[in-house]
């Protein structure tokens, strides 16, 4: 994955939803459904799937609480909760999708509790779960409307720094830091990743045996999408790949 994101592009994508009434053109279309494809062959227990032109998960003030303004078009995250670590890989690939969107120009918005479930538009079986969904769309080009801002401002009100995101005292993130010296760019990422709640639990550390280890704070099943979200964007910029699961290392090429 290295070498494919840039800092840059990962801090270009932010959390959109204020979509224009563009219609999402048929190559782009094509793009993305190859991306889900791609992520449905090679991942167990996911079943990704695309919607386009519906609206009706995000109708209606007390469904999205007026957040969302034409939002028509999304991925639908379906997994089977039997397999390991879904819902963390949920949040790993949905991440890989966000990336692809926003590289196609696309705006994007994770959404884990202000969705209709039962309006969502898929097909799924009895032990299948849709844990969230990701918006997409091209960003209006007007501001937001004002229920919006303040949910923007309401989420974004205490920005953490990428030191913040390392768990650890100073001589620990000196000793982090020496034996991987990409570790600043990557905690930078990780400090830009979305969230499924509105969260930022997701904290690496330095284990006893020197190696990079992942944790949410605290660890629940909803935060392990947020910890799949967190590794993706850590492991853009760095030269390895994690294990699944709370705790697990990183292990570097």
């Amino acid at each position: 994955m290295i070498g494919e994101y840039t800092i840059e592009m990962i801090r270009s994508r932010h959390s959109v939803r204020s979509y224009s009434t563009d219609r999402v053109t048929d190559d782009l279309r094509r793009a993305l459904q190859s991306e889900v494809t791609m992520i449905n062959t090679h991942e167990a227990g996911l079943n990704f799937q695309l919607v386009f032109d519906n609206d009706d998960p995000f109708r209606g003030f007390t469904r999205s609480y007026g957040f969302f303004k034409n939002a028509r078009n999304y991925l639908a995250c379906v997994i089977d909760p039997t397999f390991p670590n879904t819902e963390e890989r949920a949040g790993f690939f949905a991440e890989q999708f966000v990336m692809k969107a926003t590289s196609l120009g696309l705006g994007t918005c994770f959404i884990g509790g202000t969705f209709s479930e039962e309006h969502v538009d898929v097909t799924r079986h009895v032990y299948e779960k849709l844990p969230f969904i990701v918006s997409f769309g091209f960003e209006a080009k007007s501001g937001p409307g004002v229920i919006a801002r303040l949910a923007s401002s309401m989420i974004h009100r205490h920005q953490l720094l990428p030191r913040d995101f390392f768990e650890g005292n100073d001589m620990k993130y000196q000793e982090a830091k020496e034996k991987y010296p990409w570790l600043p760019d990557s905690l930078g990422a990780l400090a830009c990743a979305p969230s499924s709640l509105n969260k930022q639990p997701v904290r690496v550390t330095l284990d006893e045996n020197g190696m990079l280890t992942a944790r949410s704070i605290p660890a629940t099943p909803k935060s392990a999408i947020d910890l799949g979200i967190g590794k993706f964007n850590f492991a853009a910029l760095a030269p390895g790949d994690w294990k699944w699961g709370e705790g697990a290392p990183f292990y570097t090429l």
